[in-house]
């Protein structure tokens, strides 16, 4: 029997089958089973209503998911899903930026940030159909334990995928006083962060791990290397040096989603 669950969020659209489909296969891999659910905005205690909502989320399931177990529920759709997640211990939370209203306005700016802060699982936003396992993940780095713990825990979730680590880094001084000398520096310290950073992980397959640092601000690195390789899913950690959750997926969330192609895995640093 599976020892954990999957928790996917739809919201009975059309391309909520992005987000069940994905937590399908997440959920195959990793032997676990699935728990779908659907939050209704504000308080609710029409049971006939709420049985109809559940029955309306069944009938949209696909076949992979004809045992999956089926919840409704009233409130704020992030903190809902993260108690919910907490109380089922899941391993995961899958969901979708199906429409920009509703329960997705939340999904695209802070409900991701509330999920990370306040939940214990990764949080994994679908934006593609899922054709298969993911094989190719990129994972932003500052070689910080968030960025570490990231890493691990895609390691674990995605064993046969191989990974792309970047890291981007600034030069100190470089418009007030541009020095090639400085420039290589900074190359250099990032180069030997990134072994260190690898040595931590230690990865089980090193060969399928390659590594990348770039000059620049993150994001915009982030962006072109996303556009140019094109992976399947990219993986952030949610706390840091440079602040990957304040600084991106905060007040930048709804730009970052609306422009990565490839589906965003968010993974919070464990509270001391």
């Amino acid at each position: 029997m599976p020892s954990s669950t999957v928790l996917v969020a739809t919201d009975l659209t059309a391309r909520s089958d992005r987000p069940l489909d994905r937590a399908a296969l997440l959920a195959d891999q990793i032997g676990a089973s699935v728990t779908v659910a659907h939050i209704i905005e504000g308080p609710g205690f029409d049971r006939e209503q709420d049985a109809e909502v559940l029955r309306a989320i069944r009938a949209s399931l696909p076949p992979a998911l004809a045992k999956a177990a089926v919840v409704s529920d009233h409130g704020a759709a992030p903190t809902v899903l993260a108690e919910l997640a907490n109380s089922e211990k899941a391993a995961a939370i899958v969901t979708g930026t199906g429409r920009y209203n509703g329960l997705s306005d939340f999904f695209l700016g802070t409900a991701v940030d509330h999920l990370v802060r306040h939940a214990e699982q990764p949080v994994l936003v679908v934006k593609r159909r899922a054709s298969g396992p993911y094989r190719s993940i990129l994972v932003a780095t500052d070689y910080s334990e968030g960025a570490l713990q990231a890493f691990q825990t895609a390691l674990q979730l995605f064993p046969d995928a191989t990974f792309e680590l970047v890291n981007a880094y600034s030069v100190p001084f470089e418009t007030r006083a541009p020095s090639a000398d400085i420039t290589e520096a900074a190359r250099e310290e990032a180069e030997a962060g990134m072994a260190a950073f690898v040595a931590r992980a230690a990865p089980p397959k090193p060969d399928a791990v390659r590594t990348l640092v770039a000059k620049g601000d993150a994001q915009t690195v982030i962006e072109q290397r996303v556009i140019r390789d094109a992976p399947d899913l990219v993986v952030i950690g949610s706390h840091g040096r440079s602040g990957w959750v304040q600084a991106t997926l905060g007040s930048q969330a709804s730009n970052l989603l609306k422009r990565l192609p490839s589906d965003i895995l968010v993974v919070r640093q464990p509270r001391d």
